[in-house]
């Protein structure tokens, strides 16, 4: 066993060159929402502003990081207040009906001060035909959502920029409307996520992390496509956070959405279904932050199931509520439960809610759980580091660590953990280089066997109890499953059921 070294300081290093201006587009800016379409008429029609709360941004990214780097730090990011709203459709905002007899329901919430915000939906029953949008700053919306985006009748939305944010609802002609949605909570964010104002966001983790696009990812071209970052509200800190999850394939190669991350993370039920994940959200070029033609936050999906946890290991496996779109062209990741110690690794993940980057580190070691969420279990958590290029930082946690390319013995590119914390981050030379510290993953061969099927992964990830050890990984649209580049045979991924 070997113990994390602490830092003599805990520091992030200047921001990589930026060629990016503005708010990134996300995934659902289709048919913009009628008050947009329409402005003048939307004007005659001006909302109050509900006044929700205040919050001091500056102050609360101070207290939340001074909060994450006490004792031996998880990466979670935190991101946003979470305050309690009730809103309800039948009750509160406007209803106006139009020329084409559909109606149109707006709500205006402000909480001042706030960099962005998201909306937590209790009630999201909208008939058939219904759409929904978010509408904050600058005129950026999200949306339409539809009925299909709220399964469970409940619905967490993406962020918009700003303090304030319009929630509009439009049902078309004939259609009932009194109680279809109801809004309990408002993220109120100090991260700034869409970089408008404040010196966080895109472009923000330290200068010696590395762009999954630069020569340090061309061998793992199908494993970055696995991993994505996601937004979720904790139980016990009632805030928002952010950390890194990785899609993962099963024995069988069903393509069932498996996402591991980690517990610290995710733990519960409500928080795995308050999940907004975004996939794809990467630069297009190796040394400054280049927006892809879809924006960075072009695919994002909503909602997910919790089927295993356990906090020694610190593991959580989330089934998503959907398939990710075949459009997105994700990858479920291979695995290796076998507890094999590779010559090297790679890490892929989102520093400080940063476009995705790719870490190299040297073989691990075997430690104890290292930020004291699991108790005195032993050997439970691969230590890695210090680390030859790239590092990890808020927002890392839950991240998959991969066997390097070149490993041998059939373990190249599978996943072995998910990353806990540590005290890794650049170091304040110049240029900047990562520092002589170390972080932890739980090792998926710990994740692997538990009491219960509630506590480790190998039920779901090997349901007709094979005893395989290891899983190549498979393409969303690849017939036959593959762990290397290259494949491009295509087929529409099946939709499983989540049980």
């Amino acid at each position: 066993m070997r113990t994390l070294r602490k830092p003599l300081h805990i520091a992030l290093c200047a921001a990589l060159g930026v060629a990016f201006a503005g708010a990134p587009a996300f995934a659902r800016q289709g048919e913009p929402p009628w008050s947009l379409a329409h402005q003048a008429k939307a004007a005659t029609r001006a909302l109050p502003i509900v006044e929700v709360g205040t919050i001091d941004p500056a102050h609360r990214r101070a207290e939340a990081d001074a909060k994450q780097s006490s004792g031996a730090p998880s990466k979670r990011l935190a991101t946003a207040d979470n305050i309690d709203v009730s809103i309800a459709s039948a009750r509160d905002g406007t209803w106006t009906l139009l020329p084409d007899g559909s109606r149109l329901w707006r709500v205006r919430l402000r909480v001042a001060g706030a960099t962005d915000l998201r909306f937590g939906f209790a009630r999201l029953a909208l008939p058939d035909g219904a759409t929904l949008y978010v509408i904050g700053a600058d005129g950026y919306y999200q949306g339409p959502y539809t009925a299909a985006d709220a399964g469970d009748g409940t619905f967490h939305s993406s962020v918009v920029p700003g303090d304030t944010a319009t929630i509009e609802l439009r049902v078309p002609v004939g259609t009932a409307a009194s109680d279809e949605i109801e809004i309990t909570r408002v993220g109120a964010g100090f991260r700034d996520l869409f970089k408008r104002t404040e010196d966080t966001g895109p472009g923000t983790s330290g200068a010696c992390n590395v762009n999954v696009v630069c020569p340090l990812g061309d061998p793992y071209p199908n494993e970055i496509r696995a991993v994505a970052y996601y937004e979720y509200d904790d139980d016990d800190e009632h805030a928002t956070f952010l950390c890194t999850g990785t899609l993962l394939a099963d024995v069988p190669h069903d393509r069932r959405n498996f996402f591991l991350t980690a517990a610290h993370c995710v733990s519960s039920a409500t928080e795995a279904a308050s999940m907004v994940v975004y996939w794809n959200y990467q630069s297009t070029q190796c040394n400054s932050l280049s927006e892809p033609a879809g924006g960075f936050f072009d695919d994002d999906q909503h909602g997910a199931s919790l089927r295993a946890t356990r906090a020694d290991a610190d593991f959580a496996l989330v089934e998503l509520s959907q398939a990710p779109q075949s459009s997105w062209h994700v990858y479920y990741a291979g695995w290796d439960a076998s507890g094999t110690v590779p010559t090297g690794t790679i890490g892929i993940h989102h520093p400080s809610g940063d476009a995705k980057k790719i870490t190299a580190g040297p073989s691990p070691g075997t430690m104890d759980n290292c930020i004291g969420t699991g108790g005195s279990s032993t050997n439970t958590h691969w230590e890695t580091g210090p680390y030859t290029q790239g590092t990890t930082e808020g927002g890392s946690s839950g991240s998959a660590l991969f066997v390097e390319a070149g490993n041998g013995g059939g373990h190249d590119r599978l996943v072995i953990g998910q990353l806990s914390g540590g005290f890794a981050a650049c170091s304040l030379s110049s240029p900047a280089l990562p520092n002589n510290e170390t972080d932890c993953y739980g090792k998926f061969a710990s994740d692997w066997s538990g009491s219960s099927s509630s506590t480790r992964l190998r039920d779901w990830l090997d349901p007709a109890a094979t005893g395989a050890l290891t899983a190549s990984g498979v393409d969303s649209q690849v017939s036959t499953p593959s762990g290397e580049p290259g494949h491009s045979q295509h087929e529409t991924p099946p939709r499983v059921p989540i049980p």
